[in-house]
């Protein structure tokens, strides 16, 4: 089989790239408190610990969590590793991560900026370097060439997770208004993608699926600015349509606060790098 067909269906309707790290960088401070409530702390403790059962990491081990966002996975991996670094585009979630290991008094974490797309792994000295490179539903892995940078960096295992289905309270009023109610749910097509041109490589990979459930809120700014791009990354948007969102997201509001429910399933895709 032509492993390029799965290169072009994931390559249909990706969102806008140029100003990621801006967009992450001004979700970073309520995307980073919402990352240390309860049940976020308790879902992440778990998962690392699975992920990290399963691929033998221990205090000898280099870990590397591709898109760490305010380093919440990083903290936690650190725990169990000999040493942890994590890379993000949006300058915002990197000063988040370095507070959050200050905070937690983690020494044997480190954070960078980095475009994983643009990243040099030679010049990183990461080619082959960690036994786990980890990713967790981050737009950083978009395509063939970032996911195989993945397996390039490590000598033992990789670990993708990526959102299969998902029910949003909010998203599910505005998709009438952005046209997307009867569309084909574009986030599976990450794990559809990605396990067929590993599979085609002869990687083997293996695929386990996570359930979670969610409460939580941010301001009407934030909401708009998230919702509007959601929507756009699944079909560019009418300026007139993106007035209506905004308009129904202050409809939705309480004192200036959105509020959303939403269950996901999570694809954990985990295979064997080549060495």
């Amino acid at each position: 089989m032509d492993s390029s067909i799965f290169d072009a269906y994931w390559a249909e309707r990706q969102p806008d790239r140029s100003d990621m790290a801006d967009f992450w960088t001004r979700r970073a401070s309520s995307f980073n408190a919402h990352g240390g409530e309860a049940d976020s702390s308790a879902y992440r403790q778990a998962l690392v610990a699975k992920v990290s059962a399963r691929a033998s990491i221990g205090r000898q081990d280099a870990v590397l969590d591709v898109g760490c966002g305010p380093g919440r996975h990083v903290l936690e991996f650190a725990r169990l590793a000999g040493s942890v670094e994590g890379s993000d585009i949006a300058p915002g979630m990197i000063d988040c991560a370095k507070a959050n290991a200050a905070e937690a008094r983690v020494s044997n974490a480190g954070f960078q900026v980095l475009d994983w797309a643009a990243a040099d792994l030679e010049a990183l000295g990461w080619k082959k370097r960690f036994k786990l490179v980890f990713a967790s539903r981050t737009p950083a892995i978009y395509d063939r060439s970032t996911l195989n940078k993945m397996t390039e960096a490590s000598s033992g295992h990789c670990c993708l997770l990526t959102q299969v289905t998902g029910d949003n309270s909010v998203r599910r009023v505005l998709a009438p208004i952005a046209g997307d109610d009867k569309r084909e749910d574009m986030s599976r097509r990450g794990l559809f993608c990605a396990f067929n041109i590993l599979w085609l490589q002869g990687c083997y990979p293996e695929v386990e699926y996570l359930e979670r459930s969610w409460d939580s809120e941010c301001s009407l700014d934030e909401a708009i600015l998230m919702y509007t791009r959601h929507f756009n990354s699944r079909g560019q948007l009418t300026e007139e349509q993106q007035a209506a969102i905004a308009d129904r997201l202050r409809e939705m509001s309480r004192d200036g606060t959105v509020r959303e429910q939403g269950h996901s399933r999570v694809a954990l895709l985990f295979w064997k790098a080549s060495t």
